[in-house]
């Protein structure tokens, strides 16, 4: 009896980790387990909030984290970090990818090395990565382009500030144009151009592009870093205001972001949950990293984690929503 007692309680543990249903330090195996989170902008807020989850989680069973990645968008420096950690012994790594194709080497090499490997926020779907923790970029963009095409209709024209070659945001961009379409099949995505996740280049390709094309009345910013340069270049072109403002739909969760909403500059802003990211990342990697009596049916030699990929959820945030007050304090690492 105390034998089959010890085998549905192990059951029982795979099955609750493996869900991210529950937080209880008595699950702590080894104080001393080490796992590391490797992001492609170290520094940014949107990032600093999936780690403060992923802090919080680890906590919760005595696990330490560090945080990894270049302060400039750089995906071969995000490789080399992947390759450091996993040098170092980690339990697991977490990865947001800031291209699909670059990061696939180091994580394969780390699921051959018997480390755990997980994408989240921006996916490498050809690599072996065990699980994508994260917001469903289509429908999130799907919603970003319905909430436009309630706005402004038929009359919609749109240029979009992105970075190519990123697989989160072409499945964003796919999605955006399917939502504005289900709305307001009359509108149009005009142009898009290629910030380089750069302030300063977002703020001087828009401003071209609103130049050369005075019909748009949108912009798309289609990742966190071209928000405050596409506003400047409404600025710039005088169309921040009145009849013929542009409207700059941002996808962050910056404090001058969040305060621009609020203040009627943007129209709104694309607000993912990057700290439930964080949180479910460490939970599935912990899971991984514990090897159950039964054997992982999809990935042999670690322990228990989804087949499906989590979706962590989107909200679009507009003046007035409560969501803005509870994002304003963002936290410091």
């Amino acid at each position: 009896m105390k034998s089959l007692k010890r085998i549905m309680t192990a059951a029982t543990l795979s099955l609750v980790v493996a869900t991210g249903l529950t937080g209880s330090p008595a699950l702590a195996q080894d104080a001393k387990e080490h796992y590391g989170m490797v992001v492609f902008l170290k520094g940014s807020e949107f990032f600093n909030w999936s780690y403060a989850g992923f802090q919080d989680a680890a906590k919760t069973v005595g696990a330490t984290t560090e945080l990894q990645g270049p302060a400039d968008w750089d995906a071969s420096a995000e490789s080399r970090a992947v390759d450091q950690l996993v040098a170092k012994g980690v339990k697991g790594i977490a990865v947001t990818a800031g291209d699909a194709d670059t990061l696939v080497t180091s994580i394969d090499n780390a699921i051959k090395a018997g480390v755990p490997v997980l994408t989240f926020d921006s996916d490498s779907p050809k690599s072996k990565r065990l699980l994508f923790v994260g917001t469903n970029n289509y429908n999130a963009g799907f919603a970003a382009g319905k909430a436009v095409g309630e706005k402004l209709g038929d009359k919609a024209r749109v240029g979009v500030s992105l970075i190519p070659g990123l697989d989160s945001i072409t499945h964003r961009l796919d999605g955006f144009k399917a939502g504005l379409a289900s709305v307001a099949p009359g509108a149009k995505v005009v142009t898009e151009v290629n910030d380089e996740g750069d302030l300063q280049k977002a703020e001087t390709v828009n401003t071209a592009m609103l130049q050369a094309n005075p019909e748009i009345n949108v912009i798309f910013c289609a990742h966190g870093n071209p928000g405050t340069g596409a506003l400047a270049a409404t600025r710039n072109v005088g169309r921040d205001q009145g009849d013929n403002k542009v409207n700059v739909l941002a996808w962050a969760i910056d404090v001058p972001i969040l305060q621009g909403v609020e203040d009627d500059e943007y129209f709104g802003t694309v607000a993912q949950n990057p700290y439930m990211m964080g949180v479910q990342a460490f939970w599935q990697l912990w899971s991984a990293a514990h090897k159950t009596q039964f054997d992982s049916m999809t990935n042999p030699g670690f322990g228990q984690v989804p087949t499906a990929d989590i979706d962590t959820g989107v909200k679009i945030l507009t003046k007035g929503d409560a969501t803005i007050q509870a994002l304003s304090t963002p936290p410091q690492l």
